[in-house]
């Protein structure tokens, strides 16, 4: 132990007094180790820590399918079906996903994200409330006494932290009673922040109703192939009983049961894996670079340990001493890695997208900080293994005369580390650049509406207060009210902005190639179509005329038109609705009066879906939410938040207002891939600078191992730039061949990448292109600095070094 400590203090006093060796070196490993703690932290907080249920592994995920195997979420005639009657499911909950709407009751009206779920929904997650109780039994049916659940947050923000005995809030058309609190951090169905009975509103028999979202606990023993076999059976015994209902495109065929965990994370798979991958690239390249600094260092050192063997020094002192070196100096920069990567964590959700899962799960947990304590163990052995043996082995022939090793095999240490460096950071910023190209693609695609200069003000005039027609009187209002404040061009409304959820259903049409056509749903009104800058391509829109007392119009979009009327004028055409209109079981036929280009509601990767336009004074019963569109005059449309808030205000102050702009809309909806980029991009920035770094070192240490030749070759009349080809030459062919590698390597690495690019392919040809320009030029930079320290040295110099 005496030893120990002797070789400990040692270490520290050489370590102090190679300053810059040691500051380089833990740089690095900060670098190197914070990254993959960071990336650690996030993929194991998301994708491998278990869910905060109990017995998480039997948790599953259910859903239909039609006929084309097209996923649909559970209409409620189905699920109590299948609740019934499985075996291989223990207990079954349904629930709807969150949607936000005002609730009056707590210290002012807000809006909030409201949940119902079926009995035993809790129950099946495995959870109870942290204060007061669950749901029960008589509460899950209609005409019992409302009662809801509310999220931690909402219970300490919006009711203040106040006793539950005498807490009621309004939801919807109920006055409920507030009955439990869940514990902080529950956030099922994400968004949720109270939970009500699903059975206290009636539900129809439908079976292509798919109003809900579904999860189960199989029994003990089943698997989810036991459970999907034995579902889709039941399935099946739908459309042998349903007859005509079953030809329907959303009568469901078949179902789905997928783990809950995968259900959360599953499109978190690849990009988490692909940040964890670049983080050990670039911690591999930290480690190149380490040694290749060691290595430097061990050469100078020659002399200090042929005297040392020499004079009965044994191997294994001289190996413990060096490894000691190196564990003190792998301890510190994990340490500084560790502290990197806890600042990363906390700054994490501030560019992380919004609704990533599991986020709060994501932190310096245990598993973490031993998987960074294994990584600096593994870190010191891969950098200090080369430079200690060669320390220790004993050739050192005539190292005591001029104090420094020198073989061929040693130079071929020195290219192999170069090559290795560049061909990590090759990878790495193929990668980058393939995410970056593809990020400029998708933000290059027209949506077919305007991307900036429209401010969205949200309302959700709550029940019972507003029902069909005073909500329509409200929406007249607050569209009067906007229209005329100073700055605003034109100003309209809208069930669904882009980039949200938006409902679809399939409709009924005359004169058509098909009886069905299946769209997505909009309702609007005012200059909905002008404020988004959505082009009329034939007849007209909304005005005036198309009021609630006249014959149902409609507008549809181009693809539509072209999928129900292909060939002929969609003008005066009929549809109907569909199942997303109810009226008592008729059918209202609605008249085609324009046609509007298409717009990509949905996501800016995938064709525009055909949609179709009702207005909201002939729909008031589905205008339950509605968003006014303003196309402002300013360059900041946010800066008439304020008037629009308060115009919202002069017509109800007691329904709040949500206010956002189109730019942030398609902002948040790009911000994944934005992340993924930002992270990778980050990852290869600080790998080619680490490469660079490395080659610099690396050219540098040869210019000093060759001062006596390279004195010469001068003093005899050599040409500087020929002094510092023949420095640069070896390792910028290395370079070349580590480049080959990489190029090779990410051919074959960037195919993971094939999911998340867009009008990109993995081998594009420009990429590999512009990251062979950029790494080759940063190579020839990083090389040619040092060489350029070969022509400046004298022959008085050569003779005198030695």
């Amino acid at each position: 132990m005496d030893t120990l400590f002797a070789d400990i203090k040692f270490g520290l006093r050489t370590l102090q007094r190679n300053a810059g060796y040691t500051v380089a070196c833990l740089l690095t490993l900060m670098l190197g180790i914070g990254s993959t703690t960071a990336a650690f932290s996030l993929v194991y907080g998301i994708l491998l820590r278990p869910l905060p249920y109990a017995e998480p592994d039997r948790l599953v995920r259910l859903w239909e399918e039609n006929a084309e195997g097209r996923r649909m979420s559970v209409a409620w005639a189905n699920f109590a079906d299948w609740q019934a009657q499985t075996r291989t499911i223990e207990t079954m909950a349904a629930y709807s996903d969150a949607a936000v709407g005002t609730i009056s009751g707590a210290s002012e009206p807000v809006r909030v994200g409201t949940s119902a779920v079926s009995r035993g929904f809790l129950e099946v997650l495995g959870v109870t409330p942290a204060r007061g109780r669950d749901f029960l039994p008589e509460e899950h049916r209609l005409g019992a006494d409302p009662a809801v659940i509310v999220s931690d947050a909402f219970w300490r923000t919006s009711l203040g932290s106040s006793n539950l005995s005498d807490q009621y809030i309004t939801i919807g058309t109920h006055r409920a009673r507030i009955v439990g609190v869940m514990p902080p951090g529950f956030d099922y169905p994400a968004g949720a922040e109270i939970w009500y009975p699903l059975e206290l509103n009636p539900q129809g028999e439908s079976r292509t109703a798919h109003n809900y979202s579904a999860i189960g606990r199989l029994a003990i023993g089943a698997n989810i192939e036991a459970a999907k076999r034995e579902l889709d059976g039941l399935t099946q015994r739908f459309a042998d009983d349903a007859g005509a209902e079953a030809v329907e495109m959303f009568f469901p065929r078949s179902s789905g049961v997928r783990s809950l965990h995968e259900e959360l994370v599953g499109d978190l798979q690849t990009p988490l894996t692909i940040l964890l991958g670049a983080s050990l690239l670039v911690l591999l390249i930290s480690c190149t670079n380490l040694a290749s600094a060691g290595l430097a260092r061990a050469t100078a050192r020659g002399r200090e340990f042929a005297v040392r063997r020499a004079l009965g020094g044994e191997r294994s002192a001289l190996l413990r001493l060096l490894l000691v070196e190196n564990l003190l100096i792998a301890f510190a920069g994990a340490a500084l890695g560790v502290m990197a990567a806890a600042l990363v964590i906390r700054v994490l959700p501030l560019i992380a997208p919004a609704g990533l899962p599991r986020m709060d799960a994501v932190g310096l947990h245990p598993t973490v900080l031993a998987g960074a304590f294994g990584l600096t163990l593994l870190t010191a052995l891969l950098y200090g293994l080369l430079p200690t043996l060669r320390l220790v082995e004993g050739r050192f022939g005539n190292v005591a005369r001029i104090g420094r090793v020198e073989t061929r095999s040693g130079v071929r240490v020195w290219k192999l580390l170069v090559a290795t460096e560049v061909a990590l950071a090759f990878v790495l910023l193929v990668g980058s650049v393939l995410l970056i190209r593809s990020f400029i693609a998708v933000t290059s695609v027209d949506p077919g509406y305007r991307k900036s200069g429209a401010l969205l003000a949200t309302v959700s005039p709550p029940l019972p207060h507003y029902v069909d027609e005073s909500r329509r009187a409200y929406y007249d209002r607050l569209l009067d009210e906007i229209s005329r404040l100073p700055g605003v061009e034109f100003a309209g409304l809208v069930s669904t902005p882009p980039m949200l959820n938006i409902p679809n259903g399939q409709v009924d049409v005359r004169n058509g190639v098909a009886p069905h056509v299946s769209g997505d749903y909009q309702l609007v009104g005012g200059e909905y179509f002008r404020s988004m800058g959505i082009s009329v391509l034939s007849g007209r829109t909304f005005d005036a005329r198309d009021h609630e007392n006249v014959p149902d119009v409609v507008v549809v979009s181009r693809a539509f038109a072209e999928m129900a009327w292909p060939g002929q004028d969609p003008v005066g055409m009929q549809m109907t609705g569909g199942g997303m209109d109810i009226y008592g079981g008729t059918k209202r036929w609605a008249t085609v009066i324009g046609v509007v280009d298409d717009v990509h509601q949905r996501d800016l990767t995938t064709a525009p879906r055909p949609a179709y336009y009702f207005s909201y004074r002939q729909r008031p019963f589905r205008s339950w939410q509605m968003t006014a569109v303003l196309q402002v005059r300013h360059d900041d449309p946010t800066a008439l938040a304020s008037a629009v808030r308060a115009a919202a205000q002069r017509v109800d102050p007691a329904v709040p207002v949500t206010i956002s702009s189109i730019d942030s809309i398609l902002s948040d909806a790009l911000t994944p891939r934005r992340f993924t980029m930002l992270v990778l991009a980050v990852f290869s920035g600080v790998a080619m600078l680490l490469a660079c770094v490395g080659i610099w070192g690396v050219v540098g240490y040869a210019v000093t191992r060759r001062r006596r030749e390279i004195g010469i070759r001068m003093a005899l009349g050599s040409e500087p730039h020929r002094v510092r080809g023949l420095v640069q030459r070896d390792y910028l062919l290395a370079a070349a061949v580590g480049g080959a590698f990489g190029l090779a390597a990410s051919a074959i690495l960037s195919r993971g990448l094939e999911r998340l690019l867009f009008q990109i392919e993995p081998t594009d040809p420009i990429t590999v292109v512009a990251v062979t320009i950029a790494l080759a030029a940063a190579t020839w930079i990083a090389s040619y600095w040092p060489s350029l320290r070969a022509t400046r040295i004298s022959p008085l110099e050569t003779m005198q070094s030695d």
